[in-house]
């Protein structure tokens, strides 16, 4: 008999901007950080993915959407430390970002057998999540990230014209959570690829994107809010598909993942004018979804170990 065995193992942890050794600030299975507009909580999905080792019931995925204080010297150990659960639903629930003024969570969920971007009050209103974007069954939506000015809610997903991923802006009330323009297609020009994930520059007017161009080519542009021509800032080759990136509070620099020489997927940084990455961790474990604290001093990411083996058994 041959069989294989397999596992997948992700924490959260921070790292400083300007170069540093890792701290764990979750030690359970937990990845997707994003910063609250205070940046002493971090968003998080955490979870053990499968229920039971072959759930047929897909998508009953046990994945929720939680809240930890950013504290490296006493990072949480199990789930139940989480200070606040998002939502928790019997699906893929993850991803979440927070409005400016933080009133308002945003977040990706298959609730209802969706694959949409959901909206829900940060505190207080128990009101339930609304969802804001319908691409349709089986249409993957990526993670949605609110406008600097808290205008717009900017989202990856696939486009109903050619169902490649694309880029998606929707505009939304920060005050009111009201939806002021439905998600709308961006068209660009002069990249062919499709895109993994995107993020907003300060002046909330133009985007920084990164998006797969084939087979372990990545390329990251920017372009602007409304679509058009895409200026590239910097290809790489990689076999991580969905690696993520994220930007600096001031928009000087991009930060995103890469090999390294130890090989291990790193996380580098880079100026959006152009210019040659500078390697921002070192120890040896692979990164990846990075996030920009808003005070501009550290970086939060997910490290993450796969492995694999093949046994045989007379």
């Amino acid at each position: 008999m041959l069989f294989k065995v397999q596992s997948y193992r992700t924490i959260v942890s921070l790292a400083a901007a300007a170069g540093g050794p890792s701290r764990p600030l979750a030690t359970f299975q937990s990845e997707t950080p994003s910063w609250d507009p205070t940046g002493r909580l971090l968003g998080i999905t955490y979870g053990t993915w499968r229920r039971v080792v072959d759930d047929a019931k897909y998508p009953d995925i046990a994945q929720d959407a939680g809240i930890i204080d950013v504290d490296p010297a006493i990072p949480a150990k199990v789930a139940t430390q989480t200070s606040s659960v998002v939502h928790a639903s019997m699906s893929e629930d993850q991803a979440l970002c927070w409005s400016p003024n933080g009133k308002w969570i945003a977040f990706h969920s298959h609730k209802d057998q969706s694959d949409d971007v959901w909206l829900r009050p940060s505190a207080g209103d128990t009101s339930p999540p609304r969802r804001i974007s319908f691409l349709g069954r089986g249409a993957e939506t990526g993670w949605p990230r609110w406008s600097p000015d808290g205008k717009w809610l900017l989202f990856d997903g696939a486009s109903k014209a050619t169902h490649r991923s694309v880029m998606f802006v929707a505009g939304v009330d920060q005050e009111t959570g009201a939806l002021t323009r439905e998600p709308v297609e961006l068209p660009v020009r002069g990249v062919d690829a499709e895109v993994s994930h995107a993020e907003w520059l300060p002046d909330s007017a133009h985007l920084i994107v990164i998006s797969k161009e084939g087979p372990g080519r990545h390329v990251i542009f920017t372009v602007a809010r409304d679509g058009g021509d895409a200026r590239v800032v910097y290809r790489f080759a990689s076999e991580h598909d969905a690696p993520g990136l994220t930007v600096s509070p001031d928009g000087r620099d991009v930060a995103f993942i890469a090999p390294a020489p130890d090989g291990f997927f790193q996380v580098f940084r880079m100026p959006v004018t152009g210019g040659a990455p500078a390697q921002v961790t070192t120890d040896r474990s692979h990164k990846t979804q990075p996030a920009w604290s808003p005070d501009g001093q550290w970086m939060a990411f997910t490290v993450w170990n796969y492995d694999a083996q093949f046994w045989r058994m007379r």
